[in-house]
Parts: C-alpha cells; structure tokens; sequence
C-alpha cells in the first residue's frame, strides 16, 4: 500500500502552516551581525548606510520583498548578495527560508547547513533546518537540531514540541511525554498539546491514561474536532477500528467537518478497503482540488492497484502542489514504468532516490525502470543498494529500541 509519507504525524499539517514563521522573521532580520543587533539595526538604522554598501541596500530590498511574499525579488536579490559576499549567514539563510517556503526543501537544507558551517550556533538557522527535515518526516535527522536550540535556549517552546514529536518517531517514547507534560503544565487548555500527550499514551499502550486526555479535549476542542483528533490519534497507534469509530461519530456531528474525507480515505487505505478509500480521497479532492495529500494518496492508491493511467493525473498535480516529496516522484515514475514511458519512469525515480537515498524501495523500482531501458550496469547499481538498505533495516530492528 502507498507509504504513509504525508501521514505519519496525524495533525502535523498544522505545523507545517506555521512552524517555520519563528525561524523566518528572526533570519530575515540579520545582515552580518548577532540577532539581536540585526534586529535593532534593520528596525532603526539600515537604511541610513545603504547607500554606502550596495549589498546591503540590496538585502533590504530583499527583505521587504520577503515579508511582502515576493519570493521570486527577494530570491534573486539575496542571491546577489551572496554572489558579492559569499559569507554573508543572513542572505544565505534567507535563501533557505524561500526554498523552504515554496517546497524545495533539498535546497533549503543545503542552504541552512551552508550557513551554519559560517555560524554554527545560530539559533533560529538551527531550528529551520530542523523543521525542514521534520517536514520530510526525517524525525532522527531534525532531533538534534531542536536539541542545539534547547541547549541555547531551554525555554524555547516551539523546540520543545517539535522535539517531543521526533522522540514519538524515534521510539523515545518515554522522553517525549516528560516534554509534553512540562509543556501541557503551562498551556494546560492547548488541545493540540493534549492531542500529542494522547497519542504519545496510545503509543505507550497506555489506553485508560489516553482516554482520561483525550476526555479534557472535548471540554477545550468541542465535539466534533475532539472525535477527529481522537480518530487521527487511534489511526497513528494503527487502532483502525477505534479510529473508524471516532471519524464516523464526526460525521454524524458534522458532516462537512474539514478534513473528514482526507482522514478516512487514509484510514480505509491502512484497513485495504480500496473502493472506500477512492470514493472518500474523490470526495476530498471535490472539496478542494488542491488538496497535496488527497492527490497523493489518490494516485498512489491508484497505481498500486495497477491502475497507472488513472493515478497518474493524481500524482501530476501532487508533485506540483509538493515539489520536494520523494514519494510523489516514486510512484509516478512506477507508473511511467508500467505505461511504457520507461525514460520518464527513470528520470522520475532518480529523483525519489535525490530526495531520499536511504529507502529501499525507491532504489529497488529504479532498478526496474532502468533494467526495463536496458540500462543493465545502472540497475544492477539500484538493486545492490536496495538490498544494502534493506539489510541494515533488518540489523535495526533487531537492536533494542531502534526502529
């Protein structure tokens, strides 16, 4: 069934609407100062010693056009910057918050990491390179990032969330809910801090313990949000009856309550029921058209039916809507392959392998596609990494606490 790469967080979406915004107005403040002063500086005086420093009145120009959503000015004009100053950490991390913001992630990590090697302890460049892998649900990868920025700062809320959430995925299950607790101490009526403390229970397998939080979010969310949280929470711990239970009683409460279709097409998808799953995943993309993860799951599902003419529209419009996801690239390259459009197959799952080289199956359909093109050396290559990564997941789970 389609790899759960969009889902594996069930509320995560919300995060990624606003968790890089902390990170963003900080960096976008720096010239080549300390934050704090940058702040002061752009605030106050930038524009007074503009003239005498092209770069800088370039970087204010890119500035404004950046806080004004103009992506395309403020990329070329940090991008100038850099060509002028190639150390300059808040052009270079700009950049990153650009790639970030308009899907290209891979370009925002090597963005990010650029300007750390120039300042290492830079805490809003540590923490967006940490969302930035969080976001391509590389969990162990962003740890120690929100790790670096609790160090400088250890009341730094954001981190302290986003941290517990990799320690769920990492199988630090334990240590999350000791951040999640110390969080909820503080914001006790927070609902999505009371949907992650529990779904960290119901991962534990502490079910009396989850109920008793999940009964506080009815009082702070409502009903109908109470159940489809609780619904997403059971489907993540892969309680998939309880998780049906929870979605249907939304809707009877609500029955155009948003994102009802996308969670039970997901859920029908884990549960195999094929036809309940394109029927709510259709009415999901009726609701909106534009919908990243309804088109994904779509023509994903599609595809693995076998049913490649039909998934691939599906995956078109979700490698627009998500440029950087490896999984979009993967099974429209699997369904080019089996439409006899092996060169567009191969060119596809090159790029599922850029984005992510560490899974297993993206390198074993390459090695498909490429032997379908006669590409024999090429794909023996793909197959022979396809069974490395496949071993050391093997040895992995056979290590105590590792996934």
């Amino acid at each position: 069934m389609p790899e759960r790469c969009n889902w594996r967080f069930a509320s995560r979406s919300r995060f990624r609407n606003n968790i890089d915004s902390g990170g963003a107005v900080a960096s976008a403040a720096r010239y080549h100062f300390s934050m704090k002063f940058a702040v002061a500086l752009c605030l106050c005086g930038s524009l007074a010693w503009a003239a005498d420093k092209p770069a800088q009145l370039i970087f204010e120009q890119a500035t404004r056009a950046l806080a004004a959503g103009d992506f395309a000015s403020a990329e070329n004009g940090f991008k100038t910057v850099v060509r002028q100053e190639p150390n300059n950490v808040g052009a270079i991390a700009n950049l990153g918050i650009i790639y970030a913001r308009t899907n290209r992630s891979d370009q925002a990590i090597t963005a990010y990491q650029r300007a750390l090697r120039i300042s290492p302890d830079d805490e809003p460049i540590l923490l967006n390179l940490g969302i930035a892998y969080f976001k391509r649900d590389s969990h162990a990868l962003a740890l120690p990032y929100f790790e670096r920025v609790l160090a400088i700062d250890p009341q730094h809320q954001q981190a302290l969330q986003l941290r517990a959430v990799c320690r769920l995925y990492t199988g630090q299950v334990d240590s999350a809910i000791h951040d999640l607790e110390s969080l909820w101490a503080d914001h006790p009526h927070d609902e999505q801090l009371l949907f992650l403390l529990g779904f960290a229970h119901l991962k534990k397998g502490d079910s009396a313990l989850s109920k008793a939080i999940f009964d506080q979010m009815f009082e702070v969310a409502g009903p109908a949000r109470a159940q489809f949280l609780i619904g997403r929470a059971c489907y993540e711990a892969a309680l998939f009856p309880q998780a049906e239970e929870s979605l249907l009683d939304v809707r009877q409460l609500a029955p155009n309550f948003a994102g009802l279709h996308l969670a039970l097409g997901k859920l029908y998808i884990s549960e195999r029921r094929t036809d309940d799953a394109v029927r709510e995943l259709k009415l999901a993309l009726k609701d909106n058209a534009n919908d990243e993860d309804a088109n994904y799951f779509l023509g994903s599902l599609l595809v693995q039916e076998s049913r490649y003419l039909e998934g691939v529209p599906f995956l078109d419009r979700a490698k627009e809507l998500r440029p950087d996801s490896w999984a979009v690239y993967l099974y429209l390259g699997k369904a080019k392959v089996h439409s006899a459009r092996a060169a567009e197959g191969v060119a596809l799952l090159q790029r599922a392998v850029e984005l992510n080289p560490d899974e297993a199956s993206a390198q074993y359909q390459l090695g498909r596609a490429l032997e379908a093109s006669g590409q024999k050396v090429a794909a023996a290559r793909a197959f022979r990494k396809a069974r490395e990564l496949r071993a050391d997941a093997l040895n992995d789970a056979k290590i105590p606490g590792v996934r």
